[in-house]
């Protein structure tokens, strides 16, 4: 028995390393399957309710408290354990380990270089093939090997490469998969032989086998490093100590391959970039002498070669262009002469000499066609010239192209035939201004028409008939101008007597009669008017005067309040309204109709309809007799210049008009503001539509002399006590408030105050922190320089505040351990036992729980992915040894416990009322046509995560989205985001109408996969929707990689 143990020691340290090995290798699970626990990806649901997230160890924070429920009514009672055979498990262990790690393919980057390099390495690796044993040769490889690479393409020695390296990892992974065996049969061998009394011999003996195994380990990392390092440096900074001096030598081998590889690459590229350095110079020269005295070095004899062509070619183009430069500078100088000629004689005298053939060629073209132009237009001119007809026939049109010569001709026999018809219109121009003398003169419109037209021509015929037209013309329109002056006359008289009617009564009585329908429609339209604004008027005046008499206590203004003010001075800025010393200002918030009206001691009334008085008061803002605004204010005022006659003024309130028919617009609440020189008051109330006309406020307005006097008073007075405010340095200086200052003014002074004393507060708190972090800064310095613990005993900081204390408590600690320890090196030894502890937690486990229940905490992200891996490799191998029955059993036992642990972190507080988002919900369950029932559970989220809800029914079963449908009626008809194809998702459960069974029902959400593609943050927030027989409640959640499995509540439906 003694010895079995002894032998499975030696074997399960070799399939740890072997486990090691293959966890590199082993992908990522992926959610694929029927399989419940598969659906839910339970490798990154621990039971403990902690993973590791792919961006290290923050913990989430939750949006609102927590609710803990009784730890006995977890949605899963189960206690189940998974007896197995250890010694079984094992055995099936190592032996599908060996099986993995014999399937496994080594991946080889492929060598494309030169075809001197690739013959080199593949000589190489052919002795490093033979180097490696020809037990595993196959005779295909023999034959292979003995094959020649000389005279081979590129193609050719890189596919010959690519083989030659695949049979080398091969045989070399092969060779060290015997040395493993070997270390096992001789264990094998020495375990039979010996007896018990020898255990100690074995001890020694397995501590041997171990370090060798470990040295077979650093062997394989170091073939691993030598294979992929990318630079020389790399290679020479790598630790090749610690192995046998046939590992040493083997590893020599590939050491001094790739070494030379790399060296070859790294002077290739060098030589590369110094040929593109020296082309580049050679491509900017501009100089041949420079190009000439270049020298080129750090380059092959190939590329020199071809760096002195280029040189060559360089200097060729300099000379062309310089032969071309001044060949071009002739053509351009011939150009000019050609284009700046002024005459022919002028274009013959130029010579064209020293162009090339081509500019030559086309600098007679230019010629040509300049000569040809020069003479098309000498001859236009004399043309044009003549006067006679004799001197116009003799001019010869030659030296030009046939179409000029046509123009000519054509321009030839025009200014002939304007020559003949210039004498025959001398003869009709005298009759033709005897006409005009005659038509002018004629004042009678029958006398003009009996004026007959002879002795002119067609053309003066018709421009005569046209002035006798216009003479016509003129005649009707002093006829029809005196009609209208009368008419416009009437029109203005009346106008006036309308306008000037002061009662209804009048204007009706007018009649309008001697203007046009134009002016009848207008004075008609006028007479409307005027008549609807007496009536308003009237009858405005009624009303008012009803509402005065009902007066028998007058109305009481109320507190000034800043919020109040605040909106009017907004108003008033918006909407522009004017000020005065005397001013109503009406505000409200709806689009309903409200009136302002004033009624002043002179018995004027001012309103919409009369925006004026006689005293100068007027209405400046009305609003909403449409809809305009809900921001509403109406505003008489009396403005300056125009001092408000003294006496008793009524402010009157009249709600004319509910717009839209709203009548969840009233009644509607307004404000009146009042001022009265430097007085102020404020009046509040509410109005309906259909309420009369009613006085909301009465004023008693002193003499102009009296308001004067009190607002210069009130002025300095509050000017005296900002200045006061201003020049106070701390709290206690500032003024007391003057009960005569009138109560905006009090308000406003008030605030200002309070706000100056905040300032002066906060510039203190600033002076003193910032003397305190001089302070905490000078101790830190002192600290962080300390040497010695008698130097940090001797800083002394208790006279700062506690939290600053705490701080440099703190720093003070860690610069002690610093100094008595070395913190650093401590904790990378603590790192390395910690990991090291995981592992050896994970090869150890002996059952899927067991291994389930390894949290790995406060340890970095590449570690705690190589642990995961390996735990998966691990599980998978634990696994095999269960029947399926066995595996679908664990699979749920750990499901439920990870269930249970989400319940006893506890769930979510309900979201109150107002915060809930109904209409979210509704339109994204309509838009992907969800169902609903008696119950019904939402979930939302706005990423392209994918979340997953889960129910736990009465029945104990599990709703999820590989699960959709139970037994007692629930489905899950909407799951999106298993690509991550929406920004708007939902997810939905429900059952029927009707089919709800009775109990408890557990409600989770599983962050079960962050989308890389769409990475932006750590924490997602999501919200769930549950509806329970008309019962409503709402969640919020935030989830991360570091909180997968929420719970969120639990209901009962009775």
């Amino acid at each position: 028995m003694m010895e079995q143990t002894i032998g499975w020691v030696v074997v399960s340290l070799v399939a740890a390393v072997l486990v090691w090995q293959a966890s590199t290798h082993l992908g990522a699970k992926k959610r694929t399957g029927s399989s419940i626990i598969r659906a839910l990806a339970m490798d990154d649901i621990d039971v403990d309710g902690e993973t590791m997230g792919p961006r290290g160890g923050g913990t989430s924070s939750f949006i609102v408290p927590r609710v803990d429920y009784e730890q006995d009514m977890v949605p899963f009672q189960t206690d189940v354990q998974t007896n197995t055979s250890q010694d079984d498990v094992e055995k099936e262990q190592v032996i599908d380990q060996i099986e993995r790690l014999k399937g496994a393919a080594m991946e080889r980057h492929s060598i494309r270089e030169r075809s001197v390099e690739k013959i080199l390495e593949c000589n190489s690796l052919i002795e490093m093939i033979r180097g490696v044993g020809e037990k595993h040769i196959t005779e295909t490889e023999l034959e292979l090997l003995s094959l020649s690479v000389d005279g081979l393409t590129l193609v050719e020695l890189d596919d010959r490469h690519a083989i030659l390296l695949k049979i080398y990892n091969r045989l070399y992974q092969l060779s060290f998969e015997d040395e493993i065996q070997r270390v096992r049969r001789r264990e094998m061998e020495a375990m039979s032989e010996r007896e018990l009394q020898e255990l100690q011999e074995a001890d020694k003996h397995i501590g041997e086998l171990s370090s060798e195994l470990e040295i077979l380990r650093r062997e394989e990392q170091l073939y691993r490093e030598i294979q992929a390092a990318q630079t020389t440096a790399y290679l020479e900074n790598l630790d090749m100590g610690g192995l046998s001096e046939e590992a040493e030598e083997r590893l020599q081998s590939h050491y001094d391959f790739y070494y030379s590889r790399l060296k070859e690459i790294e002077r290739q590229r060098g030589e590369v970039e110094k040929f593109e350095e020296w082309s580049n110079l050679i491509l900017d020269c501009e100089d041949q002498d420079e190009l000439k005295a270049m020298v080129f070095t750090g380059v092959n004899t190939k590329m020199k070669a071809e760096l002195e062509e280029r040189r060559e070619k360089r200097m060729s183009v300099l000379e062309l262009r310089v032969k071309h430069l001044k060949e071009e500078a002739r053509a351009e100088e011939l150009r000019l002469l050609i284009d700046s000629a002024k005459s022919s004689k002028e274009l013959d005298s130029i010579t064209i000499d020293g162009v090339n053939p081509i500019q030559e060629k086309e600098l007679n073209e230019m010629f040509t066609i300049a000569r040809e132009n020069l003479v098309y237009a000498e001859l236009r001119v004399e043309i044009l010239d003549c006067e006679y007809v004799l001197e116009l026939d003799a001019i010869q049109i030659e030296g030009v192209n046939e179409v000029q010569r046509d123009e000519l001709l054509e321009l030839r026999m025009k200014c002939r035939n304007e020559l003949i018809e210039i004498a025959k219109r001398e003869k009709f121009e005298e009759q033709y201004n005897s006409y005009l003398g005659l038509l002018s003169g004629i004042e009678d419109i029958e006398q003009l028409l009996d004026v007959g037209l002879e002795n002119v021509n067609a053309e003066q015929r018709q421009e005569l008939e046209n002035i006798r037209l216009e003479r016509l013309d003129y005649l009707e329109e002093l006829e029809r101008q005196r009609i209208e002056r009368e008419q416009a006359a009437r029109f203005e008289e009346l106008r006036k007597e309308i306008e000037g009617g002061k009662t209804s009564v009048e204007v009706e009585a007018v009649v309008i009669d001697g203007v046009n329908e134009e002016q009848q429609e207008e004075l008609e339209k006028i007479q409307a008017q005027v008549l609807e604004i007496l009536l308003e008027d009237e009858r405005v005046i009624e009303y008012v005067e009803k509402a005065v008499k009902k007066v028998k206590k007058e109305p009481v203004d109320v507190d000034f309040n800043i919020e109040a003010e605040s909106k009017f001075r907004t108003r008033v800025k918006t909407l522009q309204a004017a000020d005065g010393a005397l001013r109503f200002s009406l505000l409200w918030d709806n689009m309903n109709d409200l009136d302002l009206i004033i009624k002043t001691p002179s018995g004027d009334v001012i309103h919409r309809g009369k925006r004026r008085s006689s005293c100068g008061g007027k209405l400046d803002l009305e609003m909403n007799a449409k809809p305009q605004m809900k921001s509403a204010m109406e505003n008489v005022v009396w403005p300056a210049g125009k001092a408000p006659p003294a006496g008793k003024y009524y402010a009157c309130i009249w709600h004319r008009n509910r717009h839209r028919g709203r009548r969840k617009s009233d009644p509607t609440d307004y404000i009146l503001r009042v001022k009265m020189g430097a007085d102020y008051y404020l009046y509040n109330g509410q109005a309906s539509y259909g309420d009369k006309l009613e006085v909301i406020a009465t004023i008693d307005v002193p003499d102009a002399s009296t308001l004067r006097t009190r607002m210069e008073e009130e002025a300095l007075l509050y000017k005296q006590l900002r200045e006061q405010m201003k020049a106070a340095k701390k709290p206690s200086e500032m003024p007391e408030i003057d009960p005569n200052l009138s109560s905006l003014h009090q308000v406003m002074l008030k605030r200002n105050i309070e706000k100056a004393v905040e300032l002066l507060k906060e510039k203190a708190r600033k002076r003193a922190l910032a003397k305190q972090k001089a302070e905490y800064e000078k101790i830190m310095r002192v600290i962080e320089n300390s040497r010695s613990l008698d130097e940090l005993s001797a800083v002394r900081y208790a006279h700062l505040n506690d939290d600053v204390v705490n701080v440099i408590d703190k720093a003070v600690a860690k610069r002690q351990k610093q100094i008595e320890s070395g913190l650093k090196r401590a904790e990378l030894q603590a790192e390395r036992e910690k990991i090291q502890n995981y592992k050896s937690k994970i090869s150890n486990a002996k059952s899927l729980t067991q291994l389930s229940s390894i949290v790995f905490k406060d340890i970095d992200k590449r570690h705690a992915d190589t642990l995961q891996r390996m735990r998966i490799a691990r599980r998978k191998a634990l696994q095999k040894e269960l029947s399926p029955e066995e595996v679908e059993k664990d699979k749920q036992m750990r499901l439920h416990k990870a269930l249970n642990g989400a319940y006893k972190r506890g769930g979510l507080q309900p979201l109150p009322q107002d915060e809930w988002k109904n209409d979210l919900f509704d339109e994204r369950l309509n838009e992907s046509g969800a169902k609903g029932g008696d119950v019904q559970i939402s979930l939302l989220w706005d990423n392209k995560n994918d979340f997953n809800i889960l129910v736990v029914t009465p029945s104990q079963e599990i709703i999820h989205p590989r699960n959709p449908k139970s037994s007692d009626g629930g489905v899950q008809d909407i799951e999106m985001n298993q690509k991550g194809e929406s920004k708007t998702p939902v997810e939905n459960v429900y059952w029927g109408n009707g089919k709800a069974p009775k109990g408890t029902y557990y409600v989770y959400v599983h962050f079960y996969k962050e989308h890389q593609t769409f990475r932006r943050v750590d924490i997602s927030d999501c919200r769930i929707r549950i509806l329970s027989k008309g019962a409503h409640s709402e969640y919020e959640a935030q989830m991360s990689l570091t909180n997968k499995l929420q719970f969120v509540t639990k209901f009962k439906v009775e």
